[in-house]
């Protein structure tokens, strides 16, 4: 079976990047907290969330109109499961300057993650943000890894033998979702200012 594989990667909408404050406040953070019974726990700053998220390694989160159009889509491969959030952190940052070089400010202690982390929960802000869904994608394939220890996904491949087919799935021996080309393109087309592909190597 002959097929062009793509992996999901983060695109900033902010025009400098901003590095790992960016990427903090554009995505937040499931790394931090254990799931909530079965649920992704979710920190992140509000009201304002894009329709969607990669706050970890492997995670993605939609809003409820986000899973609304996907659902709509005709691509397989996934479900949708809800939420948990555990702290959401009053930050209009979207009304910042997103055109300059850098934050408008940064945490005190100079880490990224203090935007957020120790921060006040507010539930206004909680509320603002509606459901949200973790995108379920189950392991329905296999990559191959040479070696233990690899330092780029260039070094993987994808089993194709061992690909049941569906739009979006996962595999042993790597962490985030996969895509086929008919789905990079959908999500290109409807959600392309927050995020790229780049192409999965294969045998």
């Amino acid at each position: 079976m002959s097929a062009r594989i793509f992996k999901i990667d983060r695109r900033s909408i902010l025009r400098e990047g901003w590095g790992d404050y960016g990427d903090i406040l554009q995505h937040g953070l499931t790394s931090h907290s254990p799931r909530k019974d079965g649920r992704l726990a979710l920190e992140r700053t509000g009201p304002f969330i894009p329709p969607i998220t990669q706050p970890g390694i492997g995670d993605v989160v939609l809003t409820s109109p986000a899973r609304q159009l996907l659902e709509s889509s005709g691509l397989s491969g996934f479900s949708f499961r809800p939420v948990e959030k555990v702290l959401t952190v009053e930050l209009r940052w979207e009304n910042w300057d997103l055109n300059a070089e850098q934050p408008s400010y940064f945490p005190d202690s100079g880490e990224p993650e203090d935007y957020i982390l120790g921060q006040p929960d507010s539930p206004a802000a909680s509320a603002a943000l509606g459901e949200l869904w973790e995108l379920f994608v189950p392991n329905t394939a296999t990559v191959i890894r040479p070696k233990a220890i690899v330092s780029s996904y260039r070094e993987l491949l994808l089993d194709l033998s061992t690909w049941n087919g569906a739009d979006l799935f996962r595999s042993q021996g790597y962490a985030s979702i996969l895509f086929t080309e008919p789905a990079r393109e959908w999500f290109s087309d409807k959600w392309g200012n927050y995020l790229d592909f780049s192409e999965f190597p294969t045998k």
